[in-house]
């Protein structure tokens, strides 16, 4: 899981994710697509993975996304190493993939947002197949802690999704939005906070 507009006050992004920086962009933006919840995955009854998304060889228990990302998805320390401040987590209840959670820097208008993908129990196969570049999207498979992964996004130099198949029937959305200095490709960046939710989620169900 059309194009996000560029928000003058605070972004929202997984419909709007999942994580850095500094400057503003350019005009003011719409909620940013969740590539979660972009198909109507609640009508299938197709059983994960499907749709070309990779098997989740090493998949990780039920309970990794039992809890709420606010809680459990990253610790104090990540949420300052990322945001550059301390911030705490507040919950998106707009989001209907599942629980999900903000984190923001006021000042440099940086968001990371966490979602659990639980409502549908579709896993990375949410997402696929991929988006065609005609569209505009960016579309990149890549791994994020062992574990398959796609990077999302229709402006990667203002925000960016990556989605990450824990088992075939799961799946966490980290996104980040704002500008993280110099570099204009954001999804360079998010992965790198994706790798932190999945180290953080992976010590809590013991592995």
């Amino acid at each position: 899981m059309t194009g996000p507009a560029r928000p003058a006050a605070r972004p929202s992004m997984l419909l709007l994710i999942a994580t850095v920086v500094a400057g503003c962009g350019p005009a003011p933006v719409s909620p940013l697509p969740s590539p979660t919840t972009t198909r109507t995955i609640g009508l299938t009854t197709q059983v994960p993975p499907y749709a070309g998304a990779p098997a989740v060889r090493d998949p990780l228990p039920s309970t990794v996304l039992a809890g709420h990302p606010c809680a459990i998805a990253l610790t104090p320390t990540q949420v300052e190493q990322v945001l550059g401040i301390e911030a705490t987590g507040k919950p998106d209840r707009n989001e209907s993939a599942g629980p999900t959670c903000l984190w923001e820097n006021p000042a440099t208008a940086r968001t990371v947002r966490v979602v659990f993908a639980t409502s549908h129990r579709q896993g990375l196969s949410a997402v696929y197949p991929s988006h065609s570049p005609d569209e505009g999207w960016v579309w990149r498979e890549l791994t994020v802690g062992g574990f398959p992964a796609v990077a999302t996004t229709r402006d990667s130099q203002w925000y960016c999704t990556v989605t990450v198949g824990l088992a075939d029937d799961a799946a966490v959305g980290v996104s980040l939005v704002g500008r993280v200095g110099d570099i204009h490709d954001v999804c360079t960046v998010t992965g790198p906070v994706a790798e932190l939710v999945v180290a953080t989620l992976k010590k809590g169900v013991g592995r």
